[in-house]
């Protein structure tokens, strides 16, 4: 390496950085361009990086007293880089690139976080703050002529009304709480693809949610149906019994009871997001329409409806679709591949308003 390509300790950090914020940036790509969510780890858990066949900056570290480094950094060679990326990142990441708005965080008239900070400050209290008491007592002694360094006199004096006291201000924060249904039609054929799909979206649901409200302030439910409806494990709402037709309105009447009567609905934010092929009997499809406009939409800050593989025979959509085109809280949209993953995260969480009319 030339003395001109060299770098010293104090750029090497900066540069590596840099090299990896480019690295992060192609990874971002690749999931926006072509769907890839598989390295999305546990819920709410850093991502792990691995970048393959890659030649990082060899770093040359440059001391005048010790000499010129001559370790080879990272290597030389290309191989594999692997390291934690914080998941709150990730997703912020994810977020800008998709142009994903902050979910909005209703709810702030019952539950509250109280805290006391201290940042005001006053001539009685308990706390004394020693650093504002001083500097006043000293320009009340220059001002006194107590304390004159030039005629070695150091004394100051510490009057009553020179003392500043910290003062607690209770704040109250709204400690935001939000629920997410996940609704699954456990009567079609759920596997390859198919299971893939939905669990794909299911675990980009999960983790935009818990990273706008916040880890251990969203509860996540999982509740399934064929011609009943009713909770099971998250394990459990990818396990299907191809049981033949089906009615997807008795699952969405069950989510509703349980918001009313296990929630407080004035403090709560609740979504609800249901995966199906969209076949249904008879006119179910009307009545979950119902429900969503006398029920369920004026209590949800978001409702998503996911046809997924849909076929020639799938009803929801076709019957619903138009009736929900700009609606701000009910979203139903279909998917048939990876390809159309984040066109639906879009269609789901993006914004809807008076701009998106027109240009729709």
């Amino acid at each position: 390496m030339n003395n001109e390509d060299k770098i010293n300790s104090n750029e090497s950090e900066g540069v590596f950085n840099e090299f990896i914020h480019d690295q992060l940036e192609d990874l971002i790509e690749d999931i926006v361009n072509n769907g890839n969510l598989d390295r999305f780890g546990d819920k709410a858990s850093d991502i792990i990086i691995e970048m393959d066949d890659i030649n990082p900056p060899t770093l040359v570290y440059d001391d005048a007293a010790a000499g010129y480094g001559k370790g080879r950094g990272p290597g030389r060679k290309p191989g594999t880089i692997r390291f934690n990326l914080s998941f709150k990142y990730f997703m912020r990441l994810i977020a800008e690139k998709l142009n994903l708005p902050n979910l909005i965080k209703e709810g702030k008239g019952k539950i509250k976080q109280i805290s006391y900070t201290f940042k005001t400050f006053g001539s009685v209290g308990v706390i004394l703050d020693k650093k504002r008491t001083f500097k006043r007592a000293l320009r009340t002694s220059i001002a006194t002529g107590s304390y004159i360094p030039d005629k070695e006199k150091y004394t100051v004096l510490i009057r009553r009304r020179d003392k500043r006291y910290k003062l607690p201000k209770r704040e109250e924060k709204p400690k935001y709480k939000a629920v997410i249904f996940f609704m699954g039609d456990i009567s079609y054929s759920t596997y390859g693809e198919r299971l893939e799909l939905e669990k794909r979206l299911v675990n980009f649901i999960q983790s935009w949610i818990d990273f706008n409200y916040g880890e251990g302030n969203v509860e996540h439910r999982f509740f399934v149906h064929d011609v009943e409806a009713y909770e099971v494990t998250p394990q459990e709402f990818y396990n299907v019994n191809n049981a033949g037709g089906t009615e997807a309105a008795c699952v969405f009447e069950l989510i509703n009871q349980i918001a009313f009567n296990e929630y407080d609905t004035q403090s709560t934010n609740f979504y609800a997001f249901y995966f199906g092929d969209g076949e249904l009997f008879g006119d179910d499809a009307k009545i979950i329409g119902e429900i969503l406009d006398s029920k369920l939409k004026t209590l949800f800050n978001r409702i998503g409806i996911v046809e997924v593989k849909p076929s020639s025979l799938s009803q929801i959509k076709r019957e619903l679709g138009e009736r929900y085109s700009f609606d701000t809280v009910v979203r139903i949209c279909d998917i048939h591949d990876k390809n159309n993953i984040i066109r639906v995260i879009k269609e789901l969480f993006g914004e809807r308003n008076e701009e998106y009319r027109n240009r729709s």
